[in-house]
């Protein structure tokens, strides 16, 4: 009778330490890896874990990463939700003491070996892609496989360091367009004027859509963008709101303000349009501006799914 009381305790011993076993291993796989599942995605670094490197998977194709603290590195994984290659862009903000360095790794880094030191980082093979502080240029970064794109993110302080660093990481992922003409590439693509059948589709698509004219175009050369400022009659729909406002209480109309590669060479022009366009990489992002007479034509034919 003791011989089977024994056993018997020998065996719930047994299956306990196996659970303990199993509830480590199963802990230890997932130290390091933190998928955001959500598009504006929070991470933090205490002085505790200043040398840590954060592992992200993102889940959304357009959203903002900011980093609390801003120390040790982070490895960022892009596997988007998209058929085929794909093309990531970037816009990074910081304040002036912080410098931000981005890098690519060229071969592709399992999840099993995620869990890195910064000295294992160092050895890894990256290629740099970018370094700033303050409001960053856009830079892209474009896949050559089906396998994710790995990105390695570091930052570096000048002795004037004034309060706690907080980085903005803005991100956008869409399909990379295979070349058009012979191999070459297309960069004056997102410049040309959109087609019928994009105009309807964007008034339904897009983040916002809004009657106006231009009444101001500023060339920013630090952020290779022209800045468009907007005088908006009427708003159809947009999901930031807060980028139309009344100046001043006797302006008769709203202020808005959206973007565009400055390799395009907008200019002010007369006439009211239909603005359309969406958030990208922090900024409202203009793709369709058709003259209002023009989509007055074929507003009709406008079969919005959404309500």
């Amino acid at each position: 009778m003791g011989m089977d009381t024994s056993s018997s305790m020998m065996m719930m011993l047994n299956q306990v330490w196996m659970m303990m076993l199993m509830t480590m291993l199963l802990t230890s796989s997932t130290i390091g890896q933190q998928m955001c599942d959500q598009c504006n995605c929070p991470i933090s670094t205490t002085d505790a874990d200043s040398q840590s490197i954060h592992n992200i998977g993102i889940v959304c194709n357009t959203g903002t990463i900011t980093w609390y603290g801003a120390s040790g590195g982070v490895l960022l994984e892009l596997s988007p939700f998209i058929h085929g290659n794909f093309k990531a862009c970037f816009v990074v903000q910081s304040d002036e003491h912080t410098f931000v360095k981005f890098s690519q790794e060229k071969s592709h880094i399992s999840r099993r070996n995620y869990k890195l030191k910064h000295k294992e980082v160092k050895r890894l093979r990256l290629d740099h892609l970018s370094t700033s502080n303050g409001r960053s240029q856009e830079f892209c970064v474009v896949s050559k496989s089906r396998e994710p794109v790995i990105l390695y993110i570091e930052t570096e302080r000048t002795p004037e360091v004034g309060s706690v660093p907080k980085v903005f990481i803005h991100y956008d992922m869409e399909r990379a367009d295979p070349p058009s003409n012979h191999g070459v590439p297309n960069t004056l693509d997102e410049c040309r004027p959109c087609t019928r059948e994009e105009i309807l589709d964007s008034y339904c698509s897009m983040d916002f859509a809004v009657i106006g004219s231009l009444s101001d175009v500023k060339d920013n050369l630090a952020t290779d963008k022209t800045e468009i400022s907007l005088a908006v009659k009427q708003i159809i729909h947009t999901s930031q709101p807060e980028h139309f406002q009344r100046v001043k209480r006797s302006d008769p109309h709203l202020t808005g303000k959206v973007v565009m590669p400055r390799k395009c060479g907008v200019k002010v022009g007369a006439g009211d349009f239909l603005f359309t366009g969406r958030m990208r990489l922090g900024d409202l992002t203009l793709r369709c501006a058709p003259y209002l007479r023009d989509w007055r034509k074929i507003q009709n034919e406008v079969e919005c799914t959404h309500s």
